[in-house]
């Protein structure tokens, strides 16, 4: 199914990603080399605007949870403004992240795989931290053996699990049969689901401009 419901909050950080895929739509955006500083007043009156929703996404802009050793006064303190808000915190990443401690402070990981085979081990030991949410982003090379693998993976460790349409590329009409072939899968549209707090501390409705 397709979400439907008012849009989420998502914050977007530029911390860098090591996995340089060959479909990142952030490698072309418009805010790619915007290095600013957090301005927390901002952020703090986003949060607080957007509170009723109850929680905040955090992704990339490349990969929030890349150099984490280099960023964990970022994440300190975001995480004692949701604390004081009372909202939750989920992560979208691909890092392969093992910092139990901060995994107790999150709601859930939304984590990105383009194959199970290289996830899985690691998806099983996340399973016992946090809630997970897989997303698959689908390509011409997605086959259905992958998504039914996806689907017996999702059961025995009990996550959920999401499709997505490819941005920018042609994905050889394999998203529109995927979606037809297994209707009850959670998917996403090419499209804005969230309002976006931006790298350059400004708002938007809109991921691409």
């Amino acid at each position: 199914m397709l979400r439907t419901t008012r849009p989420n909050i998502s914050i977007i950080t530029n911390f860098g990603c090591h996995a340089n895929c060959w479909y990142c739509i952030w490698k072309t955006h418009p805010l790619k080399d915007v290095k600013l500083e957090t301005d927390w007043e901002k952020l703090r009156a986003f949060l607080v605007k957007y509170q009723d929703r109850g929680k905040v996404s955090v992704s990339g802009g490349g990969d929030c949870l890349y150099h984490y050793d280099q960023h964990v006064g970022w994440w300190i303190r975001l995480f004692e403004e949701t604390k004081d808000l009372n909202m939750l915190v989920d992560v979208h990443t691909r890092e392969k992240f093992t910092h139990q401690r901060f995994w107790k402070k999150i709601n859930r990981c939304v984590f990105s795989s383009d194959r199970l085979e290289d996830d899985r081990e690691y998806l099983e030991y996340l399973a016992n931290l946090v809630k997970i949410r897989i997303t698959h982003l689908v390509t011409k090379d997605t086959t259905y053996k992958m998504i039914e693998d996806y689907l017996r993976f999702q059961q025995k460790i009990n996550c959920q699990f999401t499709i997505k349409e490819l941005v920018g590329y042609d994905d050889g009409g394999r998203y529109k049969e995927i979606r037809k072939k297994y209707p009850e899968i959670f998917h996403l549209d090419e499209g804005d689901y969230n309002i976006y707090y931006m790298p350059d501390n400004v708002v938007r409705d809109k991921f691409l401009f």
